[in-house]
C-alpha cells in the first residue's frame, strides 16, 4: 500500500508534530512518501527523521502548472491513495482529482472556519477557497469526535468521515535541558522557586492570550509565587506586550518568544495552560503530558478527552475560571506533581503513536476497499 501525503510545509507547531509523528509510525503499515509545496525547516526536518519528503515548489496558491509532476508521481510511482492536510493541499487536491484516478482523503487539523482569522484578507479569500475544496473530498479524517460532529452539523457526510485522535511517540527522548540552563537562558533564575505555567501558542486571538492576561492581572495580589511563561510570536503580539507593561504585569509574566526545544519549556515547567477559544487536539498539551506536567484548558475540541479524570478545564473567556484553577494550582502543588504523572500514564494508554499509525492504516484499507465501488 503506498500512501502520497500532501501539505504546504510551511507547517509548525501542532501540525509539524502531527505530520512527523503519523509518517514515522505508519513506516509499519504503508509505503508512505510526502510532498511539500513549500521548503523551509518543516521540509527539511522531515528529511533529517528519514522521511521520504519531496519538494514540488508552488510560486503561489493558484500556481497549477508545478502540480503537473504530482500527477506524474502519482501516475509512475503508483500510489493508491493521497492523503492532504490542510488548505493548500485541500486546494491544489482539486486540480489533482481531475487528472488522476486515486482515492483521496483529507485530515481536518483545525477549524476551517477560524484558520485564517487572523488576517482579513486571506479570511475572505482563502476560507472560501478551502471549504468548497474540503465539499469535494470523498473521504474525511476528523481528529475528535468533536470535529467530526461540527461537520456533520454542517453539511459532510456522516459515513465518509472516521475520527483519528492524534498520536504522541511516548518512547522516544525528546531533546531538552533542565530547568536552571532553561531559564537562564532568558535572565530568569530568579523564578526558580516558584511555580512555573507554560503557555506555548503562537500570539493570535484564537489562542486567547488576552483572557490568560486578564486572570493574572484579576488575581495578581495572590500571585506571588508564580510566573507565566508564554512561548511563541504571533499578530497579537503587541498587544499583549503592551497590555503587561500597562498593567505592571512583568514581575508575573515574561515573553520568551519562539522557543525551538520547546520540550525545555515543558520540562522547566510545573503547570501546562492553553486558553484558546478553538482547538482540535492540541500537541501542545500532549506534549505536557509527556513532560509529566497536568494542564489548564479550555473546554474545547477533543481536550476533555484527552484530559480523562486529570485536566483542569474551564469554559472559553471564562476569566474567573481560568484564576480560580490558577489559584488552586498554586496551593496543591503536591496534588499538581500527581496530576501530571497520571495525566503521562492515561495519554500513554491512549493517544499514543502506535494506535495512531494503526488506525490510519485500516482506514487506509478501508477507502481502498470503498473506492471499488464508488
Amino acid at each position: 500500500m503506498k500512501i502520497l501525503h500532501l501539505i504546504s510545509g510551511g507547517d509548525t507547531g501542532g501540525a509539524k508534530t502531527h505530520i512527523y509523528t503519523l509518517l514515522k509510525g505508519l513506516e509499519d503499515y504503508a509505503d508512505v512518501s510526502m510532498v511539500c509545496f513549500t521548503s523551509g525547516p518543516f521540509l527539511d526536518g522531515a528529511k533529517a527523521l528519514g522521511i521520504d519528503a519531496r519538494l514540488v515548489e508552488q510560486k503561489n496558491r493558484f500556481d497549477m502548472a508545478s502540480l503537473k509532476k504530482v500527477v506524474e508521481m502519482i501516475e509512475t510511482e503508483k500510489f493508491d491513495l493521497v492523503h492532504c492536510h490542510g488548505a493548500r493541499a485541500n486546494f491544489n487536491a482539486l486540480y489533482l482529482r481531475h487528472r488522476v484516478s486515486v482515492p483521496m482523503v483529507t485530515t481536518l487539523h483545525s477549524d476551517y472556519l477560524l484558520d485564517f482569522k487572523d488576517n482579513f484578507i486571506k479570511d475572505k479569500v482563502f476560507t472560501p477557497l478551502n471549504r468548497y475544496a474540503l465539499k469535494r473530498f470523498p473521504y474525511y479524517i476528523a481528529i475528535t469526535e468533536k470535529f467530526k460532529q461540527m461537520l456533520i452539523d454542517r453539511g459532510f457526510p456522516k459515513e465518509r468521515i472516521f475520527v483519528v485522535y492524534n498520536g504522541m511517540d511516548m518512547k522516544k527522548e525528546e531533546r531538552h535541558v533542565d530547568r536552571d540552563e532553561f531559564l537562564g537562558r532568558y535572565g530568569l533564575e530568579k523564578y526558580s522557586d516558584r511555580m512555573l505555567f507554560a503557555i506555548a501558542a503562537r500570539l493570535d486571538l484564537v489562542k486567547d492570550h488576552r483572557t490568560l492576561l486578564s486572570a493574572i492581572d484579576k488575581e495578581r495580589e495572590k500571585l506571588g509565587d508564580a510566573h507565566f511563561l508564554i512561548a511563541g510570536e504571533g499578530a497579537d503580539g503587541a498587544y499583549l506586550k503592551e497590555y503587561v507593561a500597562d498593567h505592571h504585569l512583568e514581575d508575573l509574566v515574561t515573553f520568551l518568544g519562539q522557543v525551538d526545544d520547546p520540550f525545555s519549556l515543558y520540562y522547566a515547567s510545573d503547570v501546562n495552560v492553553l486558553t484558546s477559544v478553538s482547538e482540535s487536539f492540541p500537541y501542545a498539551l500532549l506534549e505536557g503530558a509527556k513532560a509529566k506536567i497536568p494542564f489548564i484548558a479550555t473546554d474545547v475540541g477533543g481536550i476533555k478527552e484527552m484530559a480523562g479524570p486529570y485536566g483542569m478545564l474551564f469554559q472559553p473567556k471564562d476569566v474567573e475560571g481560568l484564576g480560580q484553577w490558577i489559584l488552586y494550582a498554586l496551593n496543591h502543588p503536591d496534588e499538581i506533581k500527581e496530576r501530571g504523572q497520571n495525566l503521562y500514564t492515561y495519554v500513554n494508554d491512549h493517544f499514543g503513536q502506535e494506535a495512531m499509525a494503526k488506525s490510519h492504516g485500516e482506514i487506509y484499507k478501508n477507502i481502498l476497499q470503498r473506492s471499488k465501488y464508488d
